[in-house]
């Protein structure tokens, strides 16, 4: 998630702190399509997939959705089904995910709605509805050519790849930096001060819940915490982490102490020991 964001939302929520304060927060807070990317002006690199990329013709109810598949490995290793954060778009991370990723098996990565090349409005509902074509095309892909599926979440995007691993039967979920729910995000922002606080969330937004979406999961799931994320604190991964080993969920944690919110994939042991986390056990 975008750390101005964050910190515009633990603004709004401090003011008048002298009494309890009642604040409004919208589903939309945490979106940035292309809109809002103009509106407020900012500049995002262009870092598109490598050359010789595939890009998927795919659609859904409210039109077309752009994905694009990097080819890097043979079967079996697995097809890794990528959902991005809330700035994520092909265009600008689409290089950096298949550098990071790639090493671990071929990449499927999106757009969400609002954003890039996919249609519709930027909401959870179309999130989600985007999600699970591509998560079915992905299983698909995954099983025609004999791999594993494996559905990696980062920030926001451990929202939607969570709404949809049980669906399709991922083999293993990575929740990269995120949160187990929204409110739960907003209480580590506010900290002490949340009893006088009265946050009215959004319907769509109070309904966010990794834990509860995962209900039934079988797969492993593994959780990439960074020491130093400013924007979803190490608290959350660990409050994740320990939701879901409280509904009986095969979870391992892998902590980057040096890490921030966006730069785990850096780290000098990220490699070595994603991929001991993710070996057939």
């Amino acid at each position: 998630m975008k750390q101005a964001c964050l910190k515009a939302i633990a603004a709004v929520l401090l003011i008048g702190l002298g009494g309890c304060v009642t604040v409004d927060v919208p589903e939309g807070i945490f979106f940035y399509p292309d809109s809002r990317v103009r509106a407020e002006k900012i500049d995002l690199p262009s870092a598109p997939p490598p050359a010789g990329s595939q890009t998927l013709s795919l659609s859904y109810d409210c039109g077309t959705i752009g994905a694009t598949r990097v080819r890097a490995t043979a079967a079996p290793r697995p097809l890794i089904l990528f959902c991005g954060g809330n700035l994520f778009r092909r265009s600008s991370g689409g290089g950096a995910v298949a550098d990071e990723l790639s090493p671990f098996g071929d990449v499927l990565m999106f757009d969400y709605p609002g954003y890039g090349d996919t249609d519709g409005k930027a909401n959870f509902a179309g999130f989600e509805a985007v999600g699970r074509v591509i998560a079915r095309e992905a299983r698909a892909q995954a099983d025609a050519e004999g791999r594993p599926l494996i559905a990696w979440g980062h920030s926001l995007g451990g929202i939607v790849c969570s709404a949809i691993a049980k669906e399709v039967d991922a083999d293993a979920l990575i929740l990269e930096t995120t949160t187990p729910s929204a409110r739960a995000a907003i209480d580590e922002m506010v900290g002490l001060a949340r009893p006088l606080v009265r946050v009215n969330m959004a319907p769509a937004l109070a309904a966010v819940d990794v834990p509860g979406s995962l209900e039934g999961y079988q797969g492993r799931i593994v959780v990439l915490e960074a020491g130093k994320d400013d924007t979803l604190p190490p608290a959350l991964s660990r409050r994740l982490a320990h939701e879901l080993r409280a509904k009986g969920h095969d979870v391992q944690t892998l902590v980057f102490p040096r890490a921030g919110h966006n730069d785990v994939g850096q780290q000098p042991d990220f490699a070595a020991r994603v991929a001991a986390a993710l070996t057939p056990r």
